[in-house]
């Protein structure tokens, strides 16, 4: 398969755009070595809420959590009374695009797109998007049923037959009567990786029949896969979960129903309450898995949180919708060690809320990276006259 075929977890310009915002965030300093986030409701999203909490930050890290905590006397303190504060937002996206008029593309032409899988930690607009370090790569597939059936599959069993020849070679009693050394094919490297679940690959799958297509890959070969666009989900939801894969939806995502089959088919509100009711392990993403520079509206319905309210009308618990865009989000993606929830340990990637998560009025306030102030409100020219009434 070529780099045609292969998509990073995001494309060049938006890997640079949020390195080059991270370069420009200024350290603590030196005399502040530990800073304060005193008196919010924290959403630690694993342990409940911790109502007039603090947490104290070290090193970019969070190295205390609670109530009652002492704030050593040279700590920077924010003052969170009144506010939401809860790790920063993951989107388990495969496409981030960029829209607008932002020049970064002498920054981009440095950077090559298939060394990286990236989660982003974010809270709607690209003013508050922040960037995790690279992770375990991920094989995100041609979205074509005909390609995943030729090329997938002809390159899966190409790397198994490799395999299966050097473990064949390995048994040889004696090396001077092997035949001639084994040739790996090429283009098998990422194919290998998949047969030793070394990593997932990510495959769309939006209709039941393409889901249940892309399990069978899971049957013959053993891989880890991640779905995604899962939009029929819901009617083959304990045809996944016996698999334990792993899927990416968008609750408002629609599909027609199919009035050639007599079973059920289309989209429904409900996708996700079902999915978790089968045990599913599932993120939520944007429209089209996408985010844009465009969209500077403080509420725009095209930010993760508002994604997930409405997987809660559509009947999941507010709990497994938070979940969705930050721990499993980050699970999903092999990042959750390091964000994804507020404790003690992780990076200290917070946003802090002048209301509700899922509220559609709620702004955000603060957004830190590693305990760095990304983000502020106050100093925004477009939000900082905004008051939640208005």
């Amino acid at each position: 398969m070529d780099k045609k075929q292969m998509n990073c977890v995001a494309p060049v310009p938006y890997l640079a755009l949020a390195l080059f915002l991270m370069l420009m965030v200024s350290p603590l300093s030196a005399d502040r070595p530990v800073a304060a986030i005193k008196g919010g409701d924290l959403y630690t999203i694993t342990s409940g809420i911790i109502r007039n909490g603090t947490i104290l930050i070290k090193d970019g890290k969070i190295s205390r959590i609670g109530q009652n905590i002492e704030v050593p006397k040279n700590a920077r303190v924010i003052d969170a009374r009144g506010k939401v504060v809860m790790p920063g937002l993951v989107a388990a996206t495969a496409e981030v695009g960029v829209s607008g008029s932002a020049n970064i593309n002498k920054i981009a032409d440095s950077l090559d797109p298939f060394d990286y899988n990236v989660s982003l930690t974010t809270y709607g607009d690209l003013d508050n998007m922040l960037l995790r370090e690279p992770v375990a790569e991920n094989v995100s597939l041609s979205r074509s049923l005909w390609m995943r059936k030729t090329n997938f599959l002809q390159n899966l069993r190409k790397a198994r037959d490799y395999l299966q020849k050097l473990d064949a070679d390995k048994g040889a009693p004696d090396k001077a009567k092997r035949p001639q050394e084994i040739k790996k094919p090429s283009g098998v490297d990422a194919y290998i990786r998949l047969l030793r679940r070394q990593l997932p690959a990510r495959l769309s799958g939006t209709t039941a029949a393409d889901i249940l297509g892309t399990l069978e890959l899971v049957d013959e070969f053993g891989i880890r896969i991640i779905i995604e666009d899962a939009i029929e989900g819901w009617i083959v939801a304990e045809e996944i979960a016996k698999r334990n894969v792993s899927v990416i939806i968008t609750p408002r995502q629609k599909r027609r129903p199919n009035e050639d089959i007599s079973g059920p088919s289309g989209s429904t509100l409900e996708n996700a309450a079902i999915l978790k009711k089968a045990g599913v392990k599932f993120a939520v993403v944007p429209p089209d898995a996408s985010f844009t520079t465009w969209g500077v509206a403080g509420r725009d319905l095209m930010a993760l949180p508002m994604e997930a309210a409405f997987a809660v009308s559509g009947g999941l618990d507010e709990q497994t919708a938070l979940e969705a865009i930050t721990i499993t989000a980050a699970e999903i993606i092999g990042v959750a060690d390091r964000v994804g929830s507020l404790q003690v340990g992780k990076d200290a990637d917070i946003i802090i809320l002048d209301g509700h998560p899922f509220h559609h009025k709620t702004f955000v306030e603060l957004t830190l990276i590693n305990g760095k102030i990304l983000y502020d409100k106050k100093k925004s020219i477009y939000f900082s006259h905004i008051t939640p009434d208005d």
